[in-house]
């Protein structure tokens, strides 16, 4: 079955867009890229997880727990921090924003639990149980664009009820610390207590990580943020997501377009983008599209704010 990506500001009317059956049926699978004469492999992993590969590039999907991205490799190196770091924040999750709507922890059914896997050739498709306190369900659709090898998770939030509520998409993803984290500056005041911990050069919003600066409680990270993308660079990696690039104000309340977390044991620190907030009535849905571009970066390239060359090769991954 063939995809649709629709772009991530479009509102979907009716039930999700999938129609498979709601079964595993293969263990591996193939899809030609008639462009390159290659292919993306899909392989079970036990009875929980499916790798994605095309070339050096390997995305890992649990689907037994929260349908998470798991890992994301080049040449078998991960960017993502795992379980082993954090047993209940790892890897990268999707929530509705605001949270403020929900509390803590997020839900189970939407974060945590299993969820059933719609199709496993061509693309990995998944859908969560029903969030009982918000009715929303989730769809998640991982592929591989073999032209950029980048991967791309397209998000579908339904409002599986019967009245209209106001949502945005809000994914989050888990790195080590001890890196450099940046995206282009946006037009609003930074919020929160990592917001005096960055530096603003170039055009470009800088967080150099240094654990003996990161205050207790909270530290956070909230901000307006411009182009569509966030960037995280440590050793010889650089991860660039990109995404919509939400209108200044058009996220969520007491949210950003761009937030950061830095946890207090130092553990881990988290990348994370929010989409629109919007209104969807009852039984529609809204899809969000994030784009992962995993790329080696000369070891010798200095991780630090204001990075200009730095800058030009993260452009230069964008643009692809």
């Amino acid at each position: 079955m063939k995809i649709k990506y629709l772009f991530p500001s479009v509102i979907i009317f009716g039930t999700v867009f999938f129609s498979c059956t709601e079964t595993k049926t293969v263990e591996n699978a193939e899809t030609k890229d008639t462009i390159k004469n290659a292919t993306v492999q899909i392989a079970a992993i036990g009875d929980s997880a499916y790798t994605l590969a095309f070339g050096d590039i390997q995305a890992l999907i649990d689907y037994k727990n929260g349908g998470r991205l798991e890992a994301f490799s080049l040449s078998g190196t991960n960017i993502l921090s795992g379980k082993t770091v954090n047993a209940g924040n790892w890897g990268t999750s999707m929530w509705p924003s605001p949270q403020r709507a929900w509390g803590w922890p997020p839900s189970q059914q939407l974060d945590n639990l299993a969820y059933t896997v719609l199709q496993d050739s061509g693309a990995v498709v998944l859908k969560s149980q029903k969030d009982p306190k918000q009715g929303f369900v989730f769809t998640k659709a991982y592929s591989i664009d073999t032209k950029d090898t980048s991967l791309i998770i397209t998000y579908t939030i339904l409002n599986d009820t019967t009245v209209a509520q106001k949502v945005a998409g809000w994914e989050i993803s888990r790195v080590a610390p001890g890196g450099l984290t940046f995206y282009p500056s946006g037009d609003e005041a930074k919020r929160g207590q990592l917001a005096p911990l960055t530096k603003d050069t170039l055009g470009v919003t800088w967080f150099e990580y240094k654990a003996a600066t990161i205050p207790s409680g909270v530290p956070k990270l909230l901000a307006d943020g411009k182009e569509g993308w966030l960037a995280q660079a440590k050793g010889a990696l650089l991860l660039v997501k990109t995404f919509e690039d939400v209108a200044t104000g058009k996220y969520a309340p007491e949210e950003g377009e761009i937030e950061l977390y830095a946890n207090p044991d130092h553990s881990y620190i988290e990348i994370e983008q929010q989409g629109t907030y919007v209104q969807l009535k009852a039984g529609e849905t809204l899809t969000y599209v994030v784009r992962y571009k995993l790329v080696k970066i000369p070891l010798e390239l200095a991780l630090i704010a204001g990075n200009s060359e730095l800058l030009k090769i993260t452009r230069s991954v964008v643009k692809r």
